[in-house]
């Protein structure tokens, strides 16, 4: 049984090729209401019939009528539908891709008539967009029909008018797991703004647009594969996908700064030291206290951290940065006020209480966010405005912070060469009043070519991004005259 039009199996993250989820014997789930039911083997039959489906290309919560001839009468069956889980792979310090497992669920139980056959329906499960199987599942745990259904992406807002500076808020579902199909891409009035990926959302991506310029605007979400919109996607293989078009209205308003939150304070555990809180930004301080350590020692407190670049023949290394010198009391104890270094983020820092034979005899760590520094508020027209930024990290996933200007990518920019520091120039063009510069997360590069997810705006950073938490930055400056 191929897949739909002919597709005998899909690339999967461009790293490998789905089998046949129903040609082998495959653990399913039975019972419809709760993952956790209990477990069957599904094998081929020695002779299957087809599912035949009434849309080839339904989206997600779509009603798709289907229909089996030359079952056996009256019987029971599992309509049993693949599943896909995805995971973005890293490697030490290098982007890899993202990659992609199959499952396979029940999602509905269905009965035959006298003459063997059944005429039913099925809802379109929550999750990836792309090629899914379908297939009937009988009582002895063989399938013993199968056919293909293409799950195609589908888009809504939450509110078409918002005040300037503010965001729209766009949903998309049914976001694919093929190399073709796992990303779009958004354009704001025909500027390029950035990526989406659903890689570890279930098909399902949440992002954010800026909300400039007094007026009408449209939001245009487009598939992309090789790093832009691709524009006659109609024409293309995957001719199945949509490109959507959302016209929106900005309203006069009070743009103001949003920067996204960091975690909660918590205190970072260790063995024999604790940091409270166990995570901040560049500048900020934290209590190391220590416990059961030698006792009246003068002891030196020690911060790892990775320094260099990806892209010289010096390449990077580790290194240890003395953060301050201490002593314990007389019951071992130990508590030492620290300022956090100007240091890259990414990562958690190990931090080692040594003693004066340098013997390690406490560790525990700390993690950097990157944090906002400074911008002006006002700039003369076509003059540079300097944004800074600390705490970018060392890795391709997290060193760099990728720019929009008016809700148009114009470039990116890398801490790890800098120790975290990124103080990014952008001249002020533009008519005199507001304007906008925002400041997402985005991959440098990676061992992945499809889709090239690389230096644009990663728009769905909050809930699908490799690595470590990065928040994203919301300036708003007015040009003078």
């Amino acid at each position: 049984m191929k897949r739909a039009h002919g597709m005998a199996s899909a690339l999967v993250g461009g790293v490998a090729s789905i089998s046949f989820l129903f040609g082998a014997a495959m653990q399913v789930a039975a019972d419809t209401s709760s993952a956790g039911g209990s477990d069957v083997l599904g094998t081929p039959a020695a002779e299957q019939s087809s599912v035949s489906v009434s849309d080839a290309y339904p989206t997600v919560g779509e009603t798709v009528k289907y229909k089996v001839l030359g079952l056996a009468p009256n019987a029971t069956y599992q309509l049993l539908w693949e599943t896909f889980k995805g995971t973005w792979n890293t490697d030490g310090n290098t982007f890899v891709g993202e990659s992609y497992s199959t499952g396979v669920t029940t999602i509905a139980r269905v009965t035959s008539d006298a003459s063997g056959a059944v005429n039913a329906s099925f809802v379109v499960p929550k999750g990836y967009g792309d090629i899914h199987q379908v297939g009937l599942l009988d009582g002895n745990g063989q399938v013993v029909a199968q056919g293909s259904v293409t799950v195609k992406p589908s888009v809504s807002i939450e509110k078409k008018v918002e005040p300037e500076g503010g965001f729209f808020t766009v949903h998309v579902d049914g976001i694919g797991y093929g190399a073709y199909s796992s990303a779009y891409e958004a354009l704001y009035d025909n500027k390029l703004m950035g990526n989406i990926t659903a890689v570890t959302t279930d098909g399902s991506a949440t992002f954010q647009v800026r909300a400039e310029g007094v007026g009408a605007h449209q939001i245009e979400i487009v598939p992309c594969s090789i790093g832009s919109p691709y524009l006659n996607e109609q024409q293309s293989p995957y001719s199945w996908k949509p490109t959507f078009d959302i016209p929106v209205t900005v309203t006069t308003g009070t743009p103001t700064d949003v920067f996204d939150s960091i975690p909660a304070p918590s205190p970072s555990v260790g063995d024999h030291l604790v940091a409270t809180p166990g995570h901040g930004t560049v500048g900020s301080t934290f209590t190391l206290t220590g416990s059961s350590l030698p006792a009246n020692q003068q002891v030196t407190i020690e911060w790892s951290n990775t320094v260099g670049n990806h892209v010289t023949s010096a390449g990077f290394h580790g290194a240890e940065t003395v953060l301050a010198e201490a002593a314990t009391d007389s019951k071992g104890d130990l508590s030492a006020k620290i300022t956090v270094p100007v240091n890259v983020g990414g990562p958690a820092h190990t931090i080692e209480v040594v003693d004066s034979q340098g013997n390690v005899i406490g560790t525990t760590d700390y993690q950097i966010y990157p944090s906002f520094v400074s911008a002006p508020k006002t700039v003369k027209e076509g003059q540079i405005l300097t944004v800074h930024l600390q705490g970018g990290g060392p890795d391709t996933y997290d060193n760099c912070y990728s720019v929009l200007y008016d809700n148009g990518s114009i470039g990116y920019a890398c801490g790890f060469n800098s120790n975290g520091d990124m103080q990014i120039q952008i001249r002020a063009t533009g008519a005199p009043g507001v304007h906008y510069v925002d400041l997402y997360p985005t991959i440098q590069q990676g061992n992945q070519k499809v889709p090239n997810l690389y230096v644009l705006p990663l728009l769905t950073y909050q809930a699908d991004h490799p690595g470590e938490r990065e928040p994203a930055f919301h300036i708003v400056f007015t040009i003078q005259k």
